[in-house]
């Protein structure tokens, strides 16, 4: 039975109680046991709607990026620092930000555990994105033919290297070179 139909405020608040872990104790230090006893529920309920700490953590994660539409501005490159600086928001906008590549990693192996956060957020970030680089390139801003996923895909990569590996700032200066990566000269 889907957890929002039997219980949507046990659903909410065992949400809650998993990115306050998270921000708390990391992904590495999240247990369904801690989380329950945040939440106060049984692990049988918790286990009831989620396989296991994965999906419980995809679903809290998926349920905080927000993803709405660039509007149509006439503008490609303010359109696309829109986009980027939405991308930017999602990754790095969270005291639990850096779970999500911790989580990929456990997932690996298990791609199916992370269809929640896909279907919940990616593939709607990743659509709100291709239709910014649509319009710029039908505009002819663009430098060519481009991927608009594969765009999506090397700005969140900049983010997250940025923001998990080298420690770089994401400036201003970042936003605009990721743009300028997608802009014609």
């Amino acid at each position: 039975m889907d957890r929002h139909q039997q219980g949507p405020r046990a659903a909410a608040t065992i949400l809650a109680a998993t990115r306050e872990v998270l921000a708390e104790d990391g992904y590495r230090g999240l247990t369904v046991e801690g989380v329950a006893a945040r939440a106060k529920v049984g692990k049988a309920t918790i286990y009831r709607w989620w396989t296991g700490k994965e999906t419980l953590v995809a679903d809290a994660l998926a349920d905080t990026y927000t993803v709405e539409e660039v509007p149509d501005l006439g503008d490609s490159r303010a359109e696309l620092t829109a986009a980027v600086r939405l991308v930017l928001r999602n990754y790095t906008g969270h005291a639990f930000d850096l779970t999500l590549p911790a989580l990929a990693a456990d997932c690996a192996a298990k791609p199916d555990l992370l269809d929640g956060l896909r279907s919940g957020f990616l593939h709607r970030e990743r659509a709100a994105v291709a239709a910014t680089v649509r319009r710029a390139m039908e505009r002819g801003d663009a430098r060519g033919r481009l991927d608009p996923d594969f765009v999506h895909d090397v700005w969140v990569g900049a983010i997250l290297y940025r923001r998990v590996i080298s420690g770089d700032a994401l400036t201003d200066r970042v936003v605009d070179d990721l743009v300028n990566l997608v802009l014609a000269d």
